[in-house]
């Protein structure tokens, strides 16, 4: 019996039950899969909410990030066991004092000493001026510093007494005076009882004769604290008149400079001679006075405020928007909060302008799914699927998963989701096209999806697990943000796909029998424009032409000489085909060397040396004063690395680490001791050896030294039983060490002072934390990989240390901030490497379950590696490292990079099984079938991306940057170089086959190799 033709009419009986209920019964499963979403999202939005959260960049759970959770809980002012922060807070010597005294509103008066309790608060406003190329330190300078001050504090962004800076300073304590301030008259009062117009803001208090006042805290800087100081002086331009004022200008930066190499040394070491203006580390460049730099690039004004951080972010952005800002040929000024409040103003106000962006991209890919199927309803219906995908993930994240933390890159899941949705849209719908152009003209949905459905959702399955596999391992990165963004990123991948092939193909094959009868008779109506636009333009033209409309029965006989094919396989077989066949050597050696060439790029990746997730541009004026104020100066907490060696308390993360917003509690180490006089004689060794053998230029901070010094200067306190030097009796060391913290309270250990450390229990008085700290010889913009040889070479020494410490001092152990951005970076670095390799690996499993060939799984693994190293040397030659968003970009990378080189080694491999094939003709088939949806799923991602790279949030240009590359190289690499590739060397007759040899498959003997 001859063999069937393949276009003789199929019979539906044997469709299959899946493919028979969605054909048959569109409406049914398209409602009912809708109903489905429907409950589920409302079920994940209803359980969780949708705060945007920007913050948790930090790894939790590993070693290094353990050991600094206890350092960061006591450290911080907030942290309360009890009676820690009570102590802290009950003692008024701990918050350091810069000058004392009450102003005067007298002429002379006012400039005088004043209190700036708060000087240290994180709402206070710091302005960082940074050397255009000279000298600090000169009267010109001084003079516009001071007066670029005061310019910022006399700045009101509206007319009503809220909105000048009077509305958020500090001010000083109440002074009387007969008659208005100095420089003051009584028009410029306004009703509100404020003065406009100077950096003073005055305030009247009460009227009367006298009448009070009080007026803004002076900034603290050296501009303009050492003109009030100084005798004659009453004004910034003084600076540039008044000789004494000059020489005291000289007579500070003397000052300075000697003081800087022994404050260098020993932080809390006192300085010789003396100066108006005391040494104050947060206002002096950190390479000021040291290895023979005498100029100062950089200093700033700290400007004391009241008042909650959001009144004053907003109206700091206030100020930003509204353009403040001041000229100067000797520095340029940037400003912000200490607490970056103005930034995380702007940075929320831009996400969501920024968001929109992403929105308008959405827009663009729907326009463009519009364009390639010509149909309303399969664009509304495949934008829809993707929709329903976000909310559908939140159920599983929020509900399922209890993921409470929903950080911002969920939100540009929305666009990624899109584009790989129409990528899905575009395979459904043209393997049903193609599947329509080889059926009997008229035939129905059940018939065509036969065809088509199984194979489109096979193709569709493999690169939706791939993608969401792709996602899915990295959620190994101890990343927060990150590993809460790829759990659901992977599942909106597969909500996405199963939304697919059960709303998309239902609309599809609903849409179909529909468009059938237009095409029977020929005729047009209004929603034949909606649902086959393309189709109504040719019945349109054929209409206008002479002569009765054509029509057609579905019994008609098939025409053998009919065009099997859709224009668009035609016009790439014919047209396009040629040339790649004619090219293919050429392009298989392009293949190769592009491969090299990415490769060499790739290598070049560095890893970041700022540990901020860089949310605004480089050259941005909160960028600059985020970085000058972490690193810039000696106070700069991202300088020089310090270590910290801490006992009593042990390395552990109890918090949620899925979740930045749940803290993680200290547990004590109970068997901490130092008061034996064994324990306090180890100690001390420990500090000499180690400022003495490691710290870099022997700076250290160990307060047990000072403790031993003032002992002998005390003449042995009774608290210490008469003891002048270390040991002190067991049983008085703890009294002893009490009492000496509670006469030194300037005594700092950990950011608190000394006295928090110490606890009553059953009326003993005991340590609960001990901490000392050393300089190491290494920065923090380092790169990440020589700050791991210093700490492993400082993990060495304490290893060593500790194996030899006595009991109740073996538990101790080193941490820093330093360390703990340099585990995050390392931990960044290294999940995208092993995601990368997990996302090949898994690749290379679908690859071969798809194309049952060795061969060209091999092939689809040197066309995906080169997408993904041409894309990381494109970023690399723009200046790029492998920081966190970077990261998070390379992880969308590898996502998108796979999908398209699966769908073509897919088809080629579809018919490479038939028996007798070439190369040619199979790989002349895979770029017909497959390449017209490729390319129209790379230039609709393509097209979208290219909106995103007007955002001002880094992150949104770096993600368009990269899917603008990865459209461009994926679509080359598949379309071009890999269907040269194949058909140079493609594997035809079995080869490579895996099944055939198993000798479990023959090879296909049909004459057509099409699907």
């Amino acid at each position: 019996m001859p063999a069937a033709d393949a276009d003789a009419p199929a019979r539906d009986d044997d469709a299959g039950f899946v493919v028979r209920t969605i054909s048959r019964r569109p409406c049914v499963t398209c409602v009912a899969t809708l109903l489905f979403a429907a409950i589920i999202s409302a079920v994940g939005l209803v359980t969780g909410t949708l705060e945007v959260q920007t913050e948790g960049w930090e790894t939790r759970g590993t070693p290094i990030a353990n050991r600094q959770v206890p350092y960061s809980l006591y450290s911080e002012s907030t942290f309360d066991d009890g009676t820690t922060n009570n102590a802290y807070l009950s003692e008024p010597n701990a918050r350091r004092k810069l000058l004392s005294g009450t102003p005067d509103c007298g002429t002379g008066g006012q400039y005088d000493s004043e209190s700036n309790s708060n000087m240290e608060d994180d709402n206070n406003f710091h302005l960082i001026f940074e050397s255009t190329g000279g000298d600090l330190f000169t009267p010109e300078a001084f003079a516009d510093m001071c007066k670029a001050t005061e310019s910022f504090m006399d700045h009101a962004n509206g007319g009503g007494d809220g909105d000048d800076f009077g509305s958020l300073c500090e001010r000083q304590s109440v002074c009387s005076s007969a008659s208005d301030p100095p420089g003051t008259t009584s028009s410029d009062w306004s009703s509100g009882g404020t003065y406009k117009g100077t950096w003073q803001n005055w305030q009247i208090e009460t009227s009367g004769s006298p009448s009070t006042y009080r007026r803004c805290s002076r900034a603290f800087s050296y501009p303009t604290y050492l003109y009030m100081n100084t005798a004659g002086a009453s004004s910034c331009d003084d600076y540039l008149t008044n000789s004494a004022l000059q020489t005291a200008l000289t007579n500070l930066k003397t000052y300075l400079l000697a003081c800087a190499p022994v404050k260098a040394a020993d932080s809390e070491a006192a300085c010789s001679g003396t100066s108006p203006v005391p040494w104050k580390s947060a206002a002096l460049g950190e390479a000021f006075g040291l290895n023979g730099v005498t100029d100062l690039s950089l200093t700033r004004s700290i400007i004391p405020t009241t008042g909650n951080s959001d009144m004053i972010a907003t109206w700091g952005l206030n100020t930003w928007e509204g353009g403040w800002t001041y000229s100067s040929s000797y520095f340029n000024v940037y400003y912000d909060t200490a607490s970056s409040d103005v930034k995380d103003a702007y940075v929320d106000e831009q996400l969501f302008k920024d968001l929109a962006l992403a929105v308008s991209a959405i827009s663009i890919i729907i326009i463009l799914m519009w364009v390639h199927m010509g149909s309303v309803l399969l664009t509304v219906g495949g934008i829809v699927q993707v929709l329903l995908a976000f909310p559908s993930a939140i159920f599983f994240t929020k509900t399922l998963c209890q993921l409470d933390f929903f950080p911002f890159l969920n939100f540009i899941g929305l666009f990624v989701i899109a584009g790989i949705g129409a990528d899905d849209c575009f395979v459904m719908y043209d393997k049903f096209q193609q599947s329509k152009c080889r059926c009997v003209p008229g035939a129905n949905a059940t018939e065509v999806m036969k065809r088509a459905y199984w194979d489109s959702a096979w193709a569709m399955f493999l690169t939706s697990m791939t993608t969401a596999a792709a996602f899915y391992s990295n959620a190994i990165i101890p990343i927060a943000p990150i590993r809460v963004f790829a759990i659901f990123m992977g599942t909106m991948v597969i909500f996405d796909y199963l939304y697919d092939i059960t709303i998309f193909a239902a609309l599809l094959a609903w849409q179909h029998d529909v468009i059938v009868g237009y095409e029977n008779t020929g005729k047009n109506t209004f929603g034949s424009w909606f649902l086959d636009f393309y189709g109504s333009i040719a019945r349109f033209r054929a209409n206008c032409k002479k002569g009765p409309p054509k029509t057609r029965d579905a019994d008609d006989v098939i025409d053998s000489n009919r065009e099997r094919r859709s224009v668009a396989e035609a016009m790439l077989a014919d047209k396009v085909f040629p040339i790649i066949h004619t090219l293919r050597w050429f392009l298989v050696v392009a293949l190769i060397g592009a491969f090299a060439g990415g490769m060499v790029g790739t290598l070049k990746l560095s890893t970041p040396r700022d540990s901020e997730v860089q949310l605004l541009p480089d050259d941005h004026m909160f960028t600059k004063f985020s970085f000058l104020r972490r690193s810039g100066f000696k106070s700069s907490t991202e300088s020089q690395v310090w270590t910290k060696v801490l006992w009593g308390v042990t390395p552990s993360d109890n918090g949620d680490h899925f979740n930045p917003a749940s803290r993680a509690s200290i547990e004590w180490d109970t068997s901490f001791d130092l008061s034996p006089t064994a324990n306090q004689n180890w100690l001390k060794t420990f500090c000499s050896d180690t400022k003495s053998n490691m710290a870099n230029d022997n700076a250290a901070y160990c307060w047990f030294e000072y403790f031993e010094t003032w002992l002998g200067s005390a003449g042995g306190p009774t608290e210490c039983g008469g003891y002048k030097f270390i040991p002190v009796p067991q049983a008085n060391f703890y009294s002893c060490v009490k009492y000496y913290a509670d006469q030194n309270p300037s005594v700092q250990m950990m950011s608190r002072p000394l006295s928090n450390a110490f606890y009553t229990s059953n009326g003993q008085t005991r340590m609960k934390i001990m901490s000392v700290q050393f300089a190491t010889n290494v920065l923090w913009t380092a790169p990440t990989e020589d700050l791991e040889k210093v700490w492993q070479t400082w993990e060495n020494y304490f290893a060593a240390k500790m194996a030899t410490a006595p009991a109740g001092l073996k538990n101790g152990f080193q941490t820093s901030d330093a360390w703990a951005w340099m585990d995050t970076v390392a931990q960044m670095r290294d999940g995208a490497y092993i995601a990368a390799g997990t996302t090949l690996a898994i690749a290379a499993v679908t690859t071969m379950i798809s194309t049952q060939n060795v061969i060209i799984t091999l092939y689809s693994l040197l066309c995906i590696l080169t997408i993904l190293v041409v894309t990381v040397a494109g970023v690399v030659s723009m200046g790029w490292n492998l920081g966190f968003l970077e990261g998070i970009c390379l992880v969308i990378l590898i996502g998108l990079s796979v999908d398209y080189v699966v769908h073509i080694g897919h088809a080629y491999a579809h018919a490479a099984r038939h028996e007798g094939v070439s190369r040619r003709e199979c790989a002349r088939s895979a770029l017909s079938v497959m390449g017209f949806p490729v390319l129209g799923a790379a230039f609709t991602t393509l097209c979208a991306a290219l909106a995103l790279l007007q955002a001002v949030i880094v992150f949104f240009t770096k993600f368009g940057t990269i899917v603008v590359l990865s459209a461009v190289f994926s679509s080359i690499v598949s379309v071009v170089l890999f269907i040269g590739l194949l058909a140079a060397a493609g594997p035809v007759n079995g080869m490579g086959d895996v099944t055939r040899l198993c000798g479990r498959k023959a090879l296909s003997k049909s004459k057509s190799i099409a699907y």
